[in-house]
């Protein structure tokens, strides 16, 4: 961790006490070291805080509930210019914050990037490939920036105003179609992140993956679409 960071990663966090401690063990294992990481507590009432900070975690509080906004405040709050976005719950990969690195210095007119998930289950693996680079494209016309795994250039960010209603909008769905409109993004393969599958198991997870995302979805693509747009 460095006062003058070459990367920001910004983690949102809501009562993520069971999960924060094995990402951001996962973040000390990294390759590359030249990096802070911003845990946003987005009004936790459990450990999630006390945990973060025993990693040596930047503690910033968002009352404003909602993942958009916890995400937007620690965006706002990065030291440095290139900014990773993950999930409490996610386990990034050994060399995930070098290919970060090493994508925005090859192609400098980088805005944002994305991968995708490694999972056992094919069908999930493909489905998400098929979601990120083809499914996005004909829809929308470029990649989509998977939540869990995504990195931006915080110059380009100031550059947009999000929807930050997360009950209407897809929180990354949302922030590719307003990244796009300032630059370039692309899908870098190296950079998958393990499917964390936690919210199949309950009745509430399922309810927001087959209902509620999906009404979300058509709501942004509602909103960005060049042929629908609802500005």
């Amino acid at each position: 961790m460095t006062d003058n960071p070459s990367i920001s990663v910004v983690i949102p966090a809501y009562n993520e006490e069971k999960y924060i401690g094995k990402c951001l063990a996962s973040l000390q294992k990294q390759s590359f070291k030249d990096f802070e990481i911003i845990v946003v507590d987005n009004n936790c009432a459990d450990k999630t805080a006390e945990i973060a900070k025993s990693f040596g975690a930047r503690i910033i509080k968002e009352p404003i509930q909602g993942i958009i906004p916890a995400r937007e405040r620690g965006f706002k709050e990065a030291k440095a210019e290139i900014i990773a976005r993950t999930d409490a719950d996610t386990v990034v990969t050994l060399n995930w914050l070098e290919s970060i690195y090493e994508a925005f210095q090859r192609e400098p007119e980088l805005v944002g990037i994305s991968g995708t998930y490694i999972t056992s289950n094919i069908i999930f693996r493909v489905w998400s490939f098929i979601l990120v680079n083809i499914l996005a494209k004909l829809v929308m016309g470029h990649i989509l920036l998977i939540g869990p795994t995504t990195a931006i250039r915080k110059s380009s960010w100031k550059k947009i105003k999000v929807h930050y209603n997360d009950r209407l909008y897809l929180e990354d769905w949302d922030l590719t179609c307003h990244m796009y409109q300032v630059g370039k993004l692309k899908y870098i393969p190296q950079l998958t992140i393990p499917f964390a599958d936690r919210r199949f198991r309950t009745i509430s997870g399922l309810y927001d993956y087959f209902i509620n995302y999906p009404r979300k979805y058509f709501k942004t693509i509602w909103t960005h679409h060049p042929f629908l747009r609802r500005h």
